[in-house]
């Protein structure tokens, strides 16, 4: 009896301990809750295998976070339309974003963007390339981080411009003479760039009229597309294709980054006006290998060099949930170290300005000595929430220009017209 009873408080004690070190276990050193974040991004099918791989290496250093990729189909305009219709919605099911540069103040005033300001130091922020501070910010706060840069470069045939003897022409009239020349004897076109109506064209616009120091809004906020300099300029667009015929017909129906693209590495183009992804396209083609360099595109005789500042951004979702796992990633992905490896794999321009000093990043893509330097006098597209309707205006009457349908005179009126009624529309609210 005796036994029995000493038996029992045994077993009692034994279980005591037993319950007691589950509940160390359970509370101590149990495995750390995973928290999953979804990073939404529209790229190349190249892109997104590399930002997988990035991905897996983020998620190895940090087991308590779970990066679901929602990948979006590559044309940024369906990618927009994706986010006008689900962020409209409000919805928390999207942490954070890829997108473009034109989008940002667009999304900003519609408070679906969390301001950044608060969670990194001047010195950081001052880390990144100071354009950022134009692109990034929307009335006084900053909505997203850079991720890459776009410039637009021109790409010419070395080999053509050694044959005939000919340095890289600096202004457009220089341009125009070397272009008629040798598009004359090698049966190429002398230029090739993007006229066809869409963004792109915008783009081209904006660099055109950057080159003679020309504006579509200044610094005050004032319309001023309807200018003599831009007169010019457009004058120029018009007459690449009908007064020299150095640029194909086609070019305002036909010519985006690709179908252009195509062209120049057919072997069928002198110059081309494109983007940075290029260059290493140009070097794994056995036509164009060794045979192709890079440059800052022509300018006016008293302008300036000017690219456009293209390039995609990191946001995080206003409604998001989980705000402080999501600015984890941001902080990861844009940092230096993968911002090199993106370089080093995709030819993505960084956004850190000390990679630009990195010697084994400029042998691997010297493009970024120009990128480096376009950087210098960048042209933004107007940073307002109603950019979509400015170009679709743009678009629409530098079109009709180029394809012969209207006079400069009128389109620049029409422009000017139009942009100032959307702008005070918008003021009204």
């Amino acid at each position: 009896m005796i036994y029995l009873k000493f038996n029992s408080k045994l077993i009692v004690i034994l279980s005591v301990y037993f319950l007691i070190g589950i509940w160390i276990s359970y509370t101590f050193l149990k495995p750390e809750k995973t928290d999953e974040i979804v990073f939404s991004v529209g790229a190349g099918t190249k892109e997104i295998s590399f930002i997988k791989e990035i991905i897996t290496e983020y998620e190895k250093e940090n087991p308590g976070i779970k990066v679901k990729l929602n990948t979006l189909p590559s044309p940024t305009d369906q990618q927009h339309h994706y986010y006008l219709s689900t962020l409209g919605a409000r919805t928390k099911n999207v942490d954070i974003m890829r997108i473009d540069t034109i989008w940002i103040p667009e999304f900003a005033s519609a408070n679906w963007l969390e301001p950044l300001d608060s969670l990194l130091s001047a010195e950081e922020r001052n880390s990144f390339i100071p354009i950022t501070e134009k692109t990034n910010v929307f009335n006084r706060n900053l909505y997203a981080i850079p991720w890459n840069i776009n410039v637009g470069l021109l790409y010419y045939r070395k080999d053509f411009l050694e044959k005939y003897h000919f340095s890289l022409p600096v202004t457009w009239k220089q341009f125009v003479t070397v272009c008629e020349k040798i598009s004359e004897m090698e049966n190429v076109y002398g230029y090739l760039w993007q006229g066809k109506q869409y963004e792109g064209l915008v783009c081209n616009f904006i660099e055109f009229i950057g080159s003679n120091n020309g504006q579509i809004i200044d610094d005050d906020g004032n319309v001023v597309i309807n200018s003599a300099k831009n007169k010019t300029a457009l004058s120029l667009m018009h007459d690449l294709i009908w007064k020299y015929k150095i640029s194909p017909q086609n070019t305002y129906s036909e010519l985006m980054e690709e179908s252009s693209r195509h062209l120049f590495q057919q072997g069928k183009g002198l110059f081309l006006r494109n983007w940075t992804y290029v260059w290493d396209l140009c070097q794994e083609d056995m036509l164009l290998k060794n045979k192709v360099g890079v440059s800052l595109l022509p300018k006016f005789e008293n302008g300036s060099f000017a690219s456009v500042c293209g390039g995609w951004h990191l946001a995080m979702n206003a409604n998001s949930e989980k705000k402080k796992q999501a600015w984890k990633l941001i902080e990861f992905l844009t940092s230096a170290e993968v911002q090199k490896k993106l370089a080093m794999n995709l030819s993505w321009a960084p956004t850190r300005s000390l990679l630009y000093n990195d010697a084994e990043l400029i042998e691997k893509l010297p493009f970024l000595l120009m990128v480096e330097q376009s950087i210098k006098n960048i042209q933004v597209r107007p940073n307002v929430p109603y950019y979509q309707w400015i170009s679709d205006v743009l678009q629409k009457y530098i079109n009709k220009v180029l394809s012969h349908q209207m006079e400069i005179r009128e389109a620049l009126k029409i422009m000017q017209d139009k942009i100032e009624r959307i702008k005070n529309d918008f003021a009204k609210g």
